[in-house]
């Protein structure tokens, strides 16, 4: 996290991996099952043809073609289409936890957000009432915007959706790129690790009051 800083009064959240669970656990272990190196379809969903998923360009299913083309001309496997969309789906599990300490915030006066790198084919899934979107002040969709994370430009677009001043938001999220590029738009930053190290530094900045923890 970066020094010092002006009063925080907004925080922005990651969705998969902060608000959810591990979106490729599940991943990891079919490719551990296909004896591939445990990281290869994670590698497949960080790199372009993913990111093109994530700015609206290709589809799911595009992905999902290419990943059972690429492992099977790399690694020289079959990949089981259905099965990793299935594998990727284990992901949308929200953290109650992370649904807790949003609902904790808000009751305390703190702005919430989410910015996330997404599919266009997981809207669905989040607004479906797993999460209490009522609760956050702005949503932040890559798919939608056509821009994704680390690109410092979307972090300054959910700075103004959120209202704020980049200097005045926290944000949280799992990979350490995206947390860079957050620092870059004049966020402050954190690398998530666990809820309650999340809520801890909330209640640190003060976006918590005592009776919240």
């Amino acid at each position: 996290m970066s020094g010092s800083s002006p009063a925080i009064d907004g925080v922005v959240f990651d969705m998969g991996g902060v608000l959810t669970v591990d979106p490729f656990e599940s991943s990891r272990e079919y490719a551990a099952e296909l004896g591939i190196p445990a990281t290869t379809f994670v590698d497949q969903l960080r790199g372009p043809v993913f990111a093109e998923v994530e700015t609206g360009v290709r589809t799911m299913r595009d992905y999902l073609k290419f990943a059972c083309s690429d492992a099977e001309q790399r690694l020289g496997v079959r990949v089981d289409i259905r099965r990793l969309a299935n594998c990727l789906a284990a992901g949308q599990q929200v953290r109650p936890e992370m649904v807790t300490l949003v609902e904790d915030l808000v009751r305390d006066g703190a702005k919430v957000g989410i910015l996330t790198n997404n599919a266009k084919e997981a809207r669905s899934w989040w607004t479906s009432g797993v999460l209490p979107l009522e609760k956050f002040t702005a949503v932040v969709d890559s798919s939608e915007e056509g821009l994704r994370k680390p690109d410092p430009m979307i972090f300054a677009l959910a700075a103004e959706r959120m209202g704020c001043q980049p200097e005045s938001l926290l944000y949280f999220d799992d990979a350490e790129e995206n947390v860079t590029g957050a620092l870059a738009a004049g966020l402050l930053a954190q690398v998530f690790t666990d809820p309650i190290g999340c809520r801890r530094t909330c209640r640190r900045l003060r976006l918590l009051k005592a009776a919240s923890d």
